[in-house]
């Protein structure tokens, strides 16, 4: 599951998508979207979803942007850096066979090398 999607699965509870989508003045579709890693957010919509949800700004932009960037997510692991609960995996994809672009080898972070021409 997204980290993003647990984070609002948790605050929705049991309310109805459809209450709690009026509660964030967004779409049923979007949040619905949201929720299963489909669609992601601006940062003005984040930053509106946790003030209204009295969440903390941060874990919501830490769980959106290491949805968005696997290579990310795993940067900020290994530098110890805890993530929001969730894998990063859409529910479209959990549990399906990997794809051949999936499947390939995760590409270990490279040092920058700066060119000083003096």
């Amino acid at each position: 599951m997204m980290r993003l999607g647990a984070i609002l699965k948790r605050a929705r509870g049991k309310e109805s998508r459809v209450q709690f989508a009026r509660k964030l003045e967004l779409s049923y579709t979007f949040v619905r979207a949201m929720e299963h890693g489909l669609r992601f957010p601006s940062d003005k919509v984040l930053m509106e979803i946790a003030d209204r949800l009295g969440i903390d700004q941060e874990e919501m932009f830490l769980a959106a942007y290491c949805d968005r960037s696997p290579m990310l997510a795993q940067v900020l692991r290994d530098r110890g850096v805890t993530l929001p609960e969730g894998d990063g995996v859409p529910a479209s994809e959990a549990g399906a066979e990997p794809r051949a672009e999936q499947a390939a080898p995760a590409v270990q972070p490279q040092p920058i090398k700066v060119h000083d021409p003096f």
